[in-house]
């Protein structure tokens, strides 16, 4: 028995339609994990880490800051390097040097002005101040600031005291008379920017 034309043209169809639909399906189902609706992000190089860049030194904060007056004998100086001993007795032929060691207590690097502007020595006995630095000519004297290291103490440079008063005509021993010694005891301390020391004590032999 034939078949109708007509039968032969939908068996195509229908063949061709199942395989049109076999083939969205292999072809789409990756394009379903291929394609979310967003576009793909680029993957970001990878660079080295860039090196912290440290911030700004700030002036020293109030109270971070401790002045400790020194006292002896500076043996050698080369330069920015010094060295010194200290000791509380002398004898009559040796005159004193004097300095301080300043140190930064707080917890980062900071600024301080250590200038001889605002720098101060007195040495007293009793209630009298026999020798003050404010009393020399201070027309030169300048502000200095330098960068304290947190917790290292720096040293500043040693000077000597001549064992004069001080006084309108200046502070050395060419202007002033020579203090008591035989056994007198005197006491030091140091004001830098503010930040005064304790106390200490010496003999003048």
């Amino acid at each position: 028995m034939a078949t109708d034309p007509s039968v032969y043209r939908k068996r195509r169809l229908g063949a061709l339609a199942v395989l049109a639909a076999l083939i969205a399906g292999i072809w789409g189902v990756p394009q379903l994990f291929a394609n979310t609706g967003q576009e793909a992000l680029p993957v970001p190089e990878v660079t080295e880490t860039e090196e912290a860049i440290p911030a700004e030194i700030t002036n020293c904060a109030p109270g971070v800051v401790s002045v400790e007056v020194m006292i002896g004998k500076l043996l050698s100086s080369d330069g920015d390097t010094q060295t010194v001993e200290t000791f509380n007795s002398f004898a009559p032929e040796t005159n004193p040097d004097i300095w301080y060691e300043i140190t930064n207590n707080g917890l980062v690097d900071c600024k301080f002005n250590v200038g001889s502007r605002v720098t101060f020595f007195t040495i007293t006995s009793g209630e009298q101040t026999y020798w003050s630095s404010r009393d020399c000519d201070r027309s030169n004297d300048t502000d200095r600031y330098v960068t304290l290291e947190s917790n290292v103490a720096e040293e500043a440079a040693a000077s000597p005291w001549e064992k004069s008063y001080s006084s309108e005509n200046g502070c050395s021993a060419t202007a002033n008379d020579l203090v008591p010694t035989s056994g007198a005891t005197y006491k030091i301390k140091v004001e830098v920017n503010g930040v005064i020391s304790e106390e200490k004590r010496f003999i003048l032999n």
